[in-house]
């Protein structure tokens, strides 16, 4: 995987999924802190310094450009 070197949090993920669809997240999922892990990682970010230095590589579409390709992949595949 190649990281864009922006963070994004899974709740964040989700949103960007239900928005696509014009739906509030909140509305339908339900959390259940029984089942957060006690070492949760709080905050991810990985470094693309790297694929950019050697391989003059940059992320052209963010996460949540990602997500909306998806959702509509989706929605046109039923």
């Amino acid at each position: 995987m190649i990281a864009t070197g922006e963070s994004n949090s899974l709740e964040d993920f989700v949103a960007s999924a239900f928005s696509e669809v014009g739906l509030d997240w909140q509305e339908h999922v339900v959390q259940d802190p029984k089942l957060f892990r006690p070492s949760e990682i709080r905050y991810n970010c990985g470094n693309a310094d790297k694929a950019r230095q050697i391989l003059a590589w940059t992320a052209q579409k963010k996460m949540r450009d990602v997500v909306s390709e998806m959702v509509r992949t989706e929605l046109q595949a039923d």
